[in-house]
């Protein structure tokens, strides 16, 4: 806590609980505070001036309001501050309740002491300080400081519809850094972070404050703008932005000549809806980066990219062909205890082979051909059937089980008959829920709350595992997750990869796994290459972790030989 004076106010009826809790902070309480009291919910409301108190004690039975509906009316009034209820009754269920609803504690009157109470407004004020923290964090990207992809389709949508109302051309730009991946092959990531960030400030430094820019993800960013006369005026845009770029940056001793390739929707000719507009803007970009001579260039989708379209048409049909051939298959990657070392699960990952056992395409290129074909319905299914028919395998030949985990992609998160495909997998293979985990992203919640929270609580009636797989807080912060019957939570590889060289990622890491902890989820760490990453991850409590420095993902076979040979260390087996 910081030396200002803490303003705590007390909502209760009863003069001698006043008291009592007036005589516990003045023993107890070694920052300076002032104490405020209201004996009624109505007495309360001039003191919720923003700004005016840091944190509320609340007495559930008022003269004016009782029970939860004290907290909720209270919640309402003041969403930001953190409220600790005090309670004549001692009733867990009251308690669970009133933490779902958005307390930060429940303490019974008749077991409160002076300690008790001090650290309990503590962790309350520090909670929200953290949830505030990681809510901010879950809008702006961290690197650059930019808008992220929620805060940036937030104001596009917004853009849009005024667009749409006052009959308004607006543009749609992508923008991707040419060759990018060769700086951080050969630079590190610290150099290829740096340069993303005097991207970041160029970019905003030509652009309108009625603009709005925001980076996407790894090199790739994204322009909104509006009020633009012509066509003319939009190519004028994109080249000042190209421009920008064309002037050396110097990072340390070493300049670099960056160059990029700009992809351009306009509204409404090439698109009536933001994910046309953005499917156009990133065809428009690739064939940007497809023309001749190298530098900076920029392209206006055009019809004739459909034939893009067609691409994909005949690369949904290639997946086709290869699934019914037998070209997939699922490989097993290692989580690991970080403080035993013992292999405590696996993650089944899906791969594309040919006849010779070469991979013939990463899961990051065909696995989002498959979501948008529709394949992946098909594929998730088979997927889940082959995991928990080896799980059941482990089960009765090994020693001991194996959890193992099955990505779920949003598709498949949202099909509405996705509980009765597990339970009838579950019940095939005689496998009991609990050796099951599912893995799903934030974006698998975001759109509909409602039917996520039902599909959840389907899944965790069958007592499986459910972990939110490369969470970012780009749609939801932790404090959101309080909604969710969520077991544990799985660190993006980005902020792993990031975290022994860059504060912020270090910092960020150790807050999710904080706060997981508080909501009694697992901080769980993929994507972890060196022992460097293990250590840190080690002293900032995260409990289980996977990557390349235990083990690469593994056939099934290898990973039972693995298992044979016992506990020996797994990054032996690559």
């Amino acid at each position: 806590m910081n030396n200002k004076k803490l303003n705590i106010l007390l909502v209760e009826d009863s003069w001698g609980d006043y008291r009592l809790v007036s005589d516990m902070l003045n023993e107890c309480m070694q920052e300076g505070f002032e104490l405020l009291h209201a004996d009624q919910l109505a007495a309360a409301i001039p003191f919720l001036e923003p700004g005016e108190v840091d944190v509320i004690l609340l007495d559930l039975e008022l003269p004016d309001v009782g029970g939860l509906d004290t907290l909720v009316k209270m919640h309402a009034l003041a969403p930001d501050i953190p409220i600790v209820v005090l309670s004549q009754i001692e009733d867990e269920s009251l308690a669970v309740r009133a933490v779902r609803i958005g307390a930060q504690d429940f303490l019974v009157k008749s077991h409160i002491s002076g300690p008790l109470l001090t650290r309990s407004l503590r962790y309350a004020l520090e909670r929200r300080r953290l949830e505030e923290h990681l809510y901010r964090l879950a809008h702006h990207d961290v690197l650059t400081g930019l808008p992220n992809r929620k805060l940036f389709y937030d104001r596009f949508g917004r853009a849009l519809a005024q667009a749409r109302r006052y009959q308004k051309p607006l543009a749609l730009m992508l923008l991707d850094l040419n060759g990018f991946k060769g700086i951080n092959d050969n630079f590190g990531h610290h150099v290829g972070d740096e340069l993303l960030k005097q991207v970041a400030e160029r970019l905003s430094s030509v652009l309108r404050a009625t603009d709005c820019v925001a980076r996407l993800g790894g090199d790739e960013f994204i322009v909104c703008t509006g009020e633009l006369a012509d066509i003319q005026s939009t190519a004028h845009v994109a080249q000042k932005m190209l421009d920008v770029l064309d002037v050396p940056l110097v990072i340390g001793s070493t300049t670099f000549n960056v160059s990029a390739s700009v992809g351009i929707a306009l509204y409404p000719e090439d698109g009536e809806n933001m994910e046309v507009l953005v499917r156009n803007a990133d065809a428009a970009m690739y064939q940007a980066k497809r023309q001749d001579g190298a530098g900076s260039r920029f392209s206006f989708y055009s019809r004739q990219l459909d034939a893009a379209n067609q691409q994909r048409r005949e690369l949904h049909e290639l997946l086709r062909k290869a699934f019914d051939e037998g070209c997939f298959v699922v490989n097993y990657q290692p989580q690991v205890d970080l403080h035993s070392g013992r292999t405590i699960g696996v993650e089944a990952l899906l791969r594309w082979h040919d006849d010779s056992g070469a991979a013939v395409m990463g899961p990051d290129q065909f696995i989002p051909a498959m979501e948008e074909s529709g394949l992946i319905l098909e594929v998730g299914e088979w997927v889940l059937q082959t995991a928990c028919q080896q799980a059941a395998k482990w089960m009765r030949e090994a020693e001991r089980p194996l959890k193992v985990a099955v990505n779920l992609s949003v598709r498949q998160f949202r099909d509405p008959h996705l509980a009765a495909r597990v339970s009838r997998a579950l019940e095939t293979f005689g496998l009991p829920g609990k050796w099951l985990e599912l893995e799903f992203t934030e974006e698998a919640l975001q759109d509909d709350e409602q039917l996520a929270q039902e599909t959840l609580q389907q899944l965790n009636r069958l007592g499986v595992r459910l972990a939110l797989d490369n969470y970012l807080g780009r749609f939801l912060s932790l404090r959101d997750l309080k909604r969710f019957p969520i077991h544990s939570i799985k660190l993006d590889r980005t902020i792993i990869r990031g975290m022994t060289e860059s504060p912020e990622d270090a910092a960020i890491a150790q807050a999710v796994i904080s706060v997981a902890h508080v909501f009694k989820m697992k901080g769980v760490a993929e994507g972890v290459e060196t022992r460097d990453q293990a250590d840190l991850l080690r002293q900032q409590a995260c409990d289980d972790a996977q990557g390349y420095m235990f083990a690469k993902p593994l056939s099934a076979a290898a990973l039972t030989e693995l298992l044979r040979v016992g506990e020996e260390a797994p990054h032996k087996i690559q």
